[in-house]
């Protein structure tokens, strides 16, 4: 058996990366030689008070970076054996990769090598995978095409929503990494070589591309408004010149004829809306200019139509 690894240090962010350092702090707290992390206050899921809470309390150091320069000074003044990563948004470079002995192991949102790249979870929910889950694996400079040590798989309802999703997921990875962390410590677990031909991958999101194009069909509609919902920005449409986030829908299993787009029926709880393969979704909750409730709050007439542009059509009534 080789030698236990006794220089830890945490790098990651927001709550699913603060779990995970109580927890491996918890486990065996003389691994650790620190934490590291960002000031993301500008970002709603921010944990970082926590993360100053955590340090103030146990003595743990922590090191709040400003940069990637700044970030890889501090990992070659440490000089970890390991660097374990959650919840990090900077790429790392080949050199600061080759510093630890025992590398950089950190998570990623899916079952690799299926969805490498940016927003995994999002695109997986998106394409109505009906399960997902998370890789730890080792870093390269490749796009998250390193060796596996371990993976945990969660099942997606029909009614999930995303934060439901990542709920799930953090649970898995606490769970996951208790029952692994000191087999990777001590070397007695493997890492297994990606099945590179098997790989898929995922672009960039940008905040247009939660614009709900309406022609499409209402199942592909209804996934992209529950992948994109809270904590993330929400799919969104526009109506009466305004911008209007979708974050709660559901689906009408009927066949539903109109022009695409159009609101269909206004009920007691929400509005239908036609979609491009003659179904409708059912809006619940939205958001305009601000102000979230229920749908029919906002749109209250069938003459509306919903545009993936600054409605051409002015609503009457």
């Amino acid at each position: 058996m080789s030698k236990i690894i006794q220089k830890v240090l945490f790098m990651g962010s927001k709550h699913l990366g603060l779990r995970v350092l109580k927890e491996i702090h918890t486990l065996f707290p003389n691994t650790l030689i620190g934490a590291m992390t960002i000031d993301d206050t500008n970002d709603t899921r921010t944990a970082l008070d926590d993360f100053e809470k955590v340090s103030n309390d146990t003595g743990l150091p922590l090191y709040v970076v400003k940069n990637k320069k700044h970030a890889q000074e501090i990992i070659r003044n440490l000089q970890p054996e390991l660097c374990l990563v959650v919840g990090w948004y900077w790429l790392i470079n080949r050199e600061t990769l080759e510093i630890p002995t025992h590398g950089f192991i950190g998570i990623h949102n899916s079952l690799l090598p299926k969805y490498r790249g940016t927003s995994p979870l999002i695109w997986a929910m998106i394409n109505g995978e009906e399960e997902v889950g998370f890789s730890l694996f080792t870093f390269t400079t490749g796009m998250d095409d390193g060796p596996i040590w371990a993976q945990g798989i969660v099942k997606v309802e029909n009614d999930d929503y995303i934060s439901d999703v990542l709920k799930k997921l953090e649970e898995k990875v606490v769970e996951v990494v208790r029952k692994k962390y000191f087999a990777i410590l001590e070397g007695t677990i493997i890492p297994v070589d990606q099945q590179h031909e098997l790989a898929t991958y995922c672009t960039q999101r940008f905040p247009d591309d939660g614009n709900i194009n309406w022609n499409l069909p209402a199942l592909y509609i209804y996934n992209c408004i529950r992948a994109q919902s809270t904590p993330y920005p929400g799919a969104f449409t526009w109506f009466r010149f305004k911008y209007c986030c979708r974050w709660k829908a559901r689906l009408f299993q009927h066949d539903y004829y109109g022009i695409r787009g159009q609101v269909a029926k206004i009920d007691t709880d929400g509005v239908y809306v036609i979609c491009g393969d003659h179904r409708a979704i059912f809006l619940e909750e939205v958001e305009v200019d601000g102000k979230k409730g229920k749908a029919n709050e906002f749109i209250q007439s069938i003459s509306t139509n919903l545009s993936q542009t600054i409605a051409s059509r002015i609503v009457t009534g």
